[in-house]
């Protein structure tokens, strides 16, 4: 797609990239089919599937399918050599975490194998987030319409927070998926000059909290927001 007097190329996802939900077997391209079909353990039903297409526009894009389901996640990637295959038990999962930079959003999961410490990227549009919500539930041992709004129910977040910084106060929100609410926090900004604009100010800001699950942390600059949730480990 081109925009601009001088017809710059606009690298904003078209509807046709947008990951979709795959709602019968059929509907996979054999190459996902076949690796599909060899992992699932009864009816194709009984798993979520989800196919992001290329995005021609974005570069180093490719196109992925990943299942969930019976405590185990499939990850297909399309490459130059064919399918690659990741396979992974949910309770391999030590931390997840969710970028964004305005409409471009990265979902990672950090994992064990081998005492390795892997990491596995899912990258998607903003506007589909209802597809993703649900599998970063399910990841955290949610139930996969969880809602962190209706989470906070009669534990409501700390006003100081609201006072000291209203974004990270929005954030702070999805903590709700790592226990039932909080009071203290660690919360910090950093004015900063551009380096090529040193006339502009930008700020920094870090957020840290302690849940009953695990810890989740906020950083934010800019466009740029990333949230982690760090899960304890129960081994």
């Amino acid at each position: 797609m081109l925009f601009g007097k001088n017809l710059m190329p606009d690298g904003r996802p078209t509807m046709s990239e947008w990951p979709v939900r795959v709602w019968a077997e059929k509907e996979l391209k054999e190459e996902f089919r076949i690796q599909a079909r060899k992992w699932i353990k009864g009816e194709f039903e009984e798993y979520r599937f989800v196919y992001a297409p290329e995005r021609k526009t974005a570069k180093n894009s490719y196109a992925y399918v990943f299942g969930y389901g019976k405590e185990e996640v499939l990850f297909l990637k399309k490459s130059e050599d064919g399918v690659e295959r990741i396979l992974l038990r949910k309770d391999q999962v030590r931390e997840a975490a969710v970028e964004r930079e305005l409409l471009n959003v990265q979902l990672k999961l950090y994992y064990e194998e081998k005492k390795e410490r892997k990491e596995l990227i899912f990258p998607y549009v903003a506007s589909v987030y209802y597809l993703y919500d649900p599998f970063l539930n399910w990841v955290l041992n949610l139930e996969q319409d969880f809602q962190p709004t209706q989470a906070e129910g009669e534990n409501p977040r700390p006003e100081k927070l609201y006072h000291e910084s209203l974004p990270m106060y929005n954030f702070s929100l999805d903590a709700y998926r790592l226990g039932n609410g909080f009071q203290e926090y660690q919360y910090h900004k950093e004015e900063c000059r551009s380096r090529w604009m040193p006339w502009k100010k930008h700020v920094k800001e870090w957020l840290k909290i302690d849940m009953e699950k695990g810890i989740f942390e906020v950083y934010s600059e800019g466009y740029y927001k990333r949230c982690r949730y760090c899960m304890i480990s129960e081994d």
